[in-house]
């Protein structure tokens, strides 16, 4: 069971009971303006999206997006980890926080916990992100997190361009 600690968090993985807030967090301005519309709109199509999606990655590729999990509340809050993408070279780190919870350090927090399991575990050199040009937010956090803004790119069946960020490990 992958687990990781911090201290305001725990990063688990997904399971079923955590349908409600894909749920809600899939279908938030925010997330649909950012990252794109899933097509999540109901708790069956999340829970299919949790098999689908970060289960299936886990199993293919060993790593997927974890849970995050306030510790105060024990409320799922959102979503953050590693990602396998088509168009993408490396792993590719992912996050996502309900919007009541953005402003708060805490998707600082949950990627940099991320980073720093990768660094421990010496499996991977080099991890990427991607993040749409407007999201000045995604672009800060990234800065602070020590990725190195590489270029413009389009990726497969998708309009628009993303920015591809690097970080050696």
């Amino acid at each position: 069971m992958i687990t990781i600690e911090t201290k305001r968090l725990t990063l688990r993985l997904l399971t079923h009971q955590d349908a409600n807030m894909i749920l809600a967090l899939l279908n938030e301005p925010a997330f649909l303006k950012n990252i794109g519309d899933k097509a999540v709109r109901d708790l069956q199509s999340a829970k299919h999206y949790i098999d689908t999606g970060p289960l299936t990655q886990l199993s293919q590729y060993g790593f997927c997006l974890l849970c995050v999990v306030q510790k105060s509340s024990n409320r799922a809050i959102g979503l953050c980890g590693l990602i396998k993408r088509d168009g993408i070279k490396h792993p590719e780190i992912g996050y996502a926080l309900l919007e009541e919870f953005h402003g708060k350090g805490l998707a600082y927090e949950a990627a940099e916990s991320v980073i720093s399991s990768i660094e421990k575990s010496a499996k991977l050199s080099t991890i990427q992100a991607i993040c749409h040009p407007k999201n000045s937010r995604s672009i800060a956090l990234l800065a602070k997190l020590k990725f190195m803004q590489i270029k413009l790119i389009a990726l497969p069946e998708q309009d628009e361009k993303v920015l591809l960020f690097e970080r050696k490990i």
